[in-house]
């Protein structure tokens, strides 16, 4: 049966639901936002990255550019080739050259012969000087010994500064022998410059080591872990000193993307001109993040604003229609609940008039039978036909229980039953148990009942509660006919003011079957010609004649039936054991 509205609620319901639309809609508007906004500033960061990596790059091309030609011209220069001797260099040499590298702004200019061995150079009055060392090993004078124009990258070996190196072939006088002239470029003013920046950029060489670097706790470290042969030829190189080529965490993901040390950036590549070396300017995506979020919080405001007022403007105008609406609904509401229970009452009636009618043929066409019964057994016990006392009194009993039994029927055509005692919970138990102690044999059913310590005594038709109690096993012995191993229990929970008795199988159960549909008269889950589904009925009406209630327990298989009754308004009873 249905339940009546909450009109008054009704309306507050639906400003929830609107309410929730409105969320829904806020938060969409807002990832939209988040979203969008994220899209644009990295669009927006990543024009800025490109624009200032083009400025990085220019510095740096610049600074590898400027003096490119000066080792070719001085190759050339009688000077300092045809008119010298390996053997015999002029004092004056040092000098020339350190004029030259102090108007170049050159860290060095130095000549080498052909073992690598420097002759003259622009710092020989000063500490760290080049004259006497021999840069052999390195590659850029191995490349210019070949004939060829060679520029290099390393930390001086003498002078542990890191400096970019350009050689050119000289041909000593008369082609003797040849040498080589270098001239060394301080790069440490560009290094600095990146440092001072508050921008993150690095430069990174063919190797994949960071050659310079805005944070100088990256300089010379690969950004990927080295092979051994590019490692070792490093080391034999010294083009790094002593440093250890530690890898830089440092992983590429996406096409712009980049994690260092634990940072997410984006970033902006680009190759200069000399040493194929990669400039990447890094923008921190924390700059991104905290420019969305102060966007979306900013339009999310707005938009949960607006979305936030019209909605209040059109829930009232809902609200006040919903609110006319449901109070012309509520008479509707009530009339169809009104004709339902009436239906229902109708049909429930209708059943139990049915059964009425059976029930008065039932007993007319037993009752002389029986009587007829009664009357031949005591004239049996009179003619002493009946030698066992036991049999004679266990016949009576049955006699008194099927009348007890047609007088039941009667139940359901006039009503209520006789008068109700005091009952002995026990009693009923072990007459119900004594019974069907036959069928229970028969079924070879681990039968297990209730042992009750404490007396419980109901106020009860004793022979109508054993009925109702004794339908339920029936239908317990019925389920579990087929079971391996057939069980039934009855336990009994006691209360403050009632007493649970609880009815388990371990049958099939009862298939999603509803209570309301098995109490129904004639209603039946048992096969064809098993029954007349009028059990369950017949033992509701006792037990809610009783004041109880019987209702469905949980169980993991098999069903549970739970009869409550009551324990109190128990009949008193007088000391000479008459009731009062």
């Amino acid at each position: 049966m249905q339940t009546e509205p909450d009109i008054e609620g009704a309306p507050g319901r639906m400003r929830k639901s609107v309410l929730g639309v409105l969320l829904v809609t806020v938060v969409l508007g807002i990832v939209a936002t988040f979203f969008g906004a994220r899209h644009y500033f990295e669009r927006l960061e990543g024009e800025a990255a490109s624009n200032r990596l083009v400025l990085y790059l220019r510095a740096l091309n610049e600074t590898l550019r400027q003096h490119q030609h000066l080792p070719f011209i001085l190759a050339r220069d009688p000077r300092f080739a045809e008119a010298l001797q390996p053997i015999s260099v002029e004092p004056k040499m040092n000098e020339r050259l350190q004029l030259l590298a102090q108007e170049a702004k050159l860290e060095a200019i130095y000549l080498m012969d052909a073992s690598g061995r420097v002759l003259a150079t622009s710092n020989a009055r000063q500490p760290h000087s080049f004259l006497g060392q021999n840069y052999g090993f390195r590659p850029y004078f191995q490349g210019a010994l070949q004939g060829q124009r060679s520029d290099y990258f390393a930390i001086g070996a003498t002078s542990g500064r890191p400096g970019y190196f350009v050689a050119e072939p000289v041909s000593f006088a008369e082609n003797t022998q040849k040498g080589v002239i270098a001239i060394k470029l301080d790069v440490s003013e560009l290094q600095r410059s990146w440092e001072n920046d508050s921008e993150t950029v690095v430069a990174i060489n063919k190797d994949n080591i960071v050659v310079l670097a805005s944070n100088p706790d990256w300089l010379y470290r690969p950004v990927i872990s080295l092979n051994p042969e590019v490692r070792n030829a490093i080391l034999e190189s010294r083009q790094f000193g002593n440093e250890q080529l530690t890898p830089v965490d440092w992983s590429f993901w996406g096409e712009n993307r980049a994690n260092v040390e634990g940072t997410s950036y984006l970033v902006a590549s680009g190759d200069s001109e000399w040493r194929d070396w990669t400039v990447h300017y890094l923008q921190p995506e924390s700059i991104i993040l905290r420019k969305t979020l102060l966007t979306t919080v900013f339009f999310g405001s707005i938009i949960t604003f607006l979305l936030g007022f019209a909605t209040f403007l059109r829930s009232r105008r809902i609200e006040l229609a919903y609110t006319a609406s449901e109070r012309r609904r509520t008479e509707l509401f009530e009339t169809n609940q009104r004709l339902e229970q009436a239906q229902t009452e109708l049909a429930r009636s209708a059943k139990l008039a049915a059964l009425g009618h059976l029930a008065a043929s039932v007993t007319h066409e037993l009752g002389q039978p029986i009587s007829a019964f009664r009357n031949h057994l005591a004239a049996a016990e009179m003619g002493n036909e009946i030698t066992s006392h036991q049999t004679a009194e266990n016949l009576n009993k049955l006699v008194d229980r099927m009348e007890a039994i047609t007088g039941q029927f009667k139940f359901f055509a006039r009503g209520r039953g006789d008068k109700k005692t005091n009952v002995d919970l026990s009693v009923v138990l072990q007459e119900v148990e004594n019974l069907l102690r036959a069928e229970i044999v028969a079924g070879n059913i681990d039968f297990q009942s209730a042992d009750l310590p404490i007396p419980i005594e109901l106020h009860a038709h004793q022979i109508q509660l054993e009925q109702a109690l004794i339908n339920l096993l029936k239908n317990a012995i019925h389920a579990v006919e087929n079971e391996p191993q057939p069980k039934i229990t009855i336990d009994i929970v006691k209360g403050l003011d009632s007493v649970a008795i609880h009815v388990t199988d371990n049958g099939p159960g009862l298939a999603g079957t509803a209570l309301t549909d098995l109490q129904e008269p004639f209603y039946s889950t048992k096969p064809s010609g098993v029954g007349m589904g009028l059990g369950l009925a017949i033992a509701t009406e006792i037990i809610n004649d009783h004041g109880g209630e019987l209702t469905l327990g949980e169980v993991t298989n098999g069903a549970k039936f739970v009869v409550t009754l009551p324990v109190g308004d128990i009949e008193p009873t007088q000391t000479d054991g008459t009731r009062t």
